[in-house]
């Protein structure tokens, strides 16, 4: 997937892989992989660090298990997206992103994914703009740079000063592909990126709360696994709405549908990372997809949103 036919007008569903080995296991991870590229998918995130389980034997699990289904699978068409930086997978902010860091890790990636791979992101940066680390941010920048003068594309997740990265090099503003936790109670993320990168490519990750359910929370499931706490009369009125009578078509009947149908109908958004725990639910959301991209009216389903937005509850 060339980076620059992600737009807005050409919303894109990324399979992200932040679970695998953690509550999904080998062979269900390459069962969703197979899915998603059978069903016309191509786009698959993932990064160096996970899972980001807290178990240092499993720092890099995720990209050496899709290493594996490349070498043995070397004809898809995988799009892969990247994102270096992070040292461990303990939840640290400790990075390695000097020059000699990012040319080693895209080189190592090249060679084990090839044309598979698409994009290389940066993960995780909290660096700030004082003499020294400012000068460093630099340097990250002109490594990204000569990347995506190779044709690899370039992103962003996670990073603390956005205006470093941008005053690093301007020219560079629109060729990002950021990655933005938005959801139903945030898109604080996006709105910091947005004042130095507004024409840049946003894709929102964590759409539906870490799996957010009208039902009690499941053993092993990833809001337990992540530790998320949403409030009770938050969900509730996710669900009033759902039930209430309302012009959007196709109508959501879930959660995860009603969070991906405010997604796709956001103008600010070039694609979704989604997260499914098993092929039931890659299943279901290919197929409510779908029938978004036939029947969803994106500026009316923009002002049903952006009503149902200003009457949620703040924690």
């Amino acid at each position: 997937m060339n980076m620059s036919k992600l737009t807005p007008d050409n919303k894109q569903l990324v399979l992200g892989t932040a679970l695998w080995g953690w509550g999904i296991e080998r062979e269900q991870a390459y069962q969703l992989l197979e899915q998603f590229l059978l069903s016309g998918g191509t786009m698959v995130d993932t990064a160096a660090n996970y899972p980001i389980n807290k178990r240092q034997e499993d720092f890099g699990l995720a990209v050496r298990w899709i290493a594996d289904w490349v070498a043995h699978n070397g004809n898809s068409k995988l799009a892969l997206t990247v994102k270096i930086g992070s040292t461990d997978n303990l939840g640290s902010p400790d990075v390695n992103l000097a020059p000699d860091d990012i040319d080693r890790a895209s080189s190592i990636l090249s060679g084990q994914f090839g044309s598979a791979l698409s994009c290389v992101s940066i993960h995780w940066d909290n660096r700030s703009e004082d003499d020294v680390q400012g000068a460093t941010i630099a340097e990250t920048v002109e490594a990204m740079s000569r990347l995506e003068r190779q044709g690899l594309g370039i992103g962003l997740s996670g990073i603390r000063h956005p205006e470093v990265y941008y005053k690093a090099n301007p020219s560079l503003a629109q060729k990002w592909a950021i990655q933005v936790k938005e959801n139903f109670k945030t898109h604080a993320a996006r709105t910091a990126y947005e004042a130095w990168f507004p024409d840049a490519k946003y894709l929102a990750y964590g759409i539906n709360l870490g799996g957010l359910k009208t039902e009690a929370t499941k053993t092993n499931s990833s809001m337990e696994l992540r530790n998320i706490n949403i409030p009770h009369a938050f969900t509730e009125k996710l669900v009033e709405f759902i039930n209430a009578p309302h012009e959007f078509e196709p109508r959501p009947t879930t959660l995860n549908e009603l969070a991906l149908a405010a997604s796709f109908v956001n103008p600010a958004l070039s694609g979704i990372v989604i997260g499914p725990r098993n092929t039931e639910q890659l299943d279901s959301t290919l197929g409510y997809w779908k029938l978004l991209q036939a029947q969803a009216d994106k500026s009316k389903g923009q002002k049903i949103f952006n009503q149902l937005f200003e009457e949620l509850p703040s924690d």
